[in-house]
């Protein structure tokens, strides 16, 4: 078994871990990024978007985020009740709300992170952590055949909800973590591209279509869990299908639609953890609920926090050699009084707030269609976050 020690090692391939790979280098400290996978960003996120968040101009520079990764400029959404008798039409602040092409978006952070030298490795899975004195102080990850062993100053762990690889007990997960499909469709009938659609059920829960074209869109389906009283019965594939064949609208969208990429998920909807570090290691990403609470979306969430925290700890670690408790604290007060981290925290309240409107107690159709009108204006007044 063969050992080497470098600065940082960064755990996961999607857009929380490329990103603090390329904000680390840029300190110019040595990072090792280490994919389960044969591909970086295998699991497709959530593909709308704010193209004028702050972190694409941090990673890509002044042009930003770069056109070739949208696909469409969203402009409204629309927002039925599970009777789709009523709705609420959401306007969206001009050219900044997209639909991108996350595939794209990914070449592009992998490109970035290899002219920032970072040595990504694909096929690397971690097995464990490697303890010393009850502190981690490395991992062990197997790649292809070999088993290989790792020494780094810090780990970043932004592994999603996709992995075997067991958390210290001592981290906390984030509440209300929910189970979804994310689908790709392709010969859809959307009359309007550049309005996004979400349908609300009679049971906690939601479909929603992001079109990228006329005949193209992202579907989903999820369910709030912890408002079920037996979540494990509901069957997301058998519900889904229901729907397309005796939903009004669905019927019409998706009447001729075929399947190009359907997987199972688990978002997060419950908001951040407020603690994501144990000594030596730094949790981001989806598995510390750096996602929106209202609308799922961690892209932008995940980007800003790994670009953030390797500024702040990759100047440190150059400082000082080593990381302290305080620079951890420092860190983790960074990211909870950024901006993002307010936005995160609203995004919970919101969340919390919406949900128990619509479903605590649980209420018919119709029940939902008589208070709708007082309800409605929560989603008119939101922004493009």
């Amino acid at each position: 078994m063969s050992s080497e020690k470098v600065d940082i090692v960064i755990i996961g391939g999607g857009v929380a871990g490329l990103s603090a790979a390329i904000s680390f280098a840029r300190t110019g400290l040595e990072v090792v990024l280490l994919e389960q996978n044969n591909e970086f960003g295998k699991m497709i996120r959530g593909e709308v978007i704010n193209s004028s968040a702050v972190v694409f101009k941090e990673l890509f520079g002044t042009e930003g985020l770069p056109k070739s990764c949208i696909e469409v400029t969203y402009t409204a959404g629309d927002y039925y009740t599970p009777s789709t008798q009523k709705y609420a039409h959401r306007s969206l602040p001009s050219g900044e709300k997209v639909g991108i092409n996350y595939r794209k978006l990914i070449d592009d952070l992998v490109c970035l992170a290899s002219r920032e030298n970072v040595n990504l490795q694909l096929n690397s899975q971690v097995i464990e952590f490697i303890e010393k004195e009850s502190k981690i102080v490395g991992l062990r990850y197997q790649k292809f055949d070999e088993s290989l062993e790792i020494f780094p100053k810090l780990i970043i762990c932004a592994i999603g909800f996709h992995t075997d690889l067991s958390i210290p007990p001592i981290q906390k997960p984030p509440k209300s973590v929910c189970p979804a499909l994310k689908i790709i469709v392709e010969n859809m009938d959307i009359p309007d591209a550049s309005k996004l659609e979400v349908f609300f059920l009679e049971i906690p829960a939601l479909i929603w279509i992001f079109p990228k074209s006329q005949t193209r869109a992202e579907l989903g389906i999820m369910i709030w869990k912890d408002l079920i009283e037996s979540p494990s019965e509901i069957n997301l594939n058998e519900l889904l299908d229901e729907k397309i064949r005796t939903h009004p609208i669905l019927m019409e969208r998706l009447a001729h639609g075929n399947y190009i990429y359907y997987a199972p998920e688990m978002l997060a909807f419950g908001g951040p953890v407020m603690n994501t570090y144990i000594p030596h290691v730094f949790f981001i990403g989806d598995m510390m609920g750096h996602v929106g609470a209202v609308g799922g979306s961690g892209i932008v969430s995940s980007l800003t926090i790994g670009y953030d925290l390797g500024q702040f700890l990759g100047k440190v670690l150059n400082q000082k050699g080593e990381l302290a408790t305080e620079d951890f604290q420092e860190a983790q007060q960074i990211i909870n009084k950024s901006e993002i981290g307010k936005w995160l925290k609203k995004e919970q309240s919101s969340a919390i707030a919406m949900r128990k409107i619509l479903y605590e107690p649980l209420k018919s159709p119709e029940e939902i269609d008589e208070m709708w009108d007082k309800f409605k204006g929560f989603i008119e007044s939101r922004g493009a976050g």
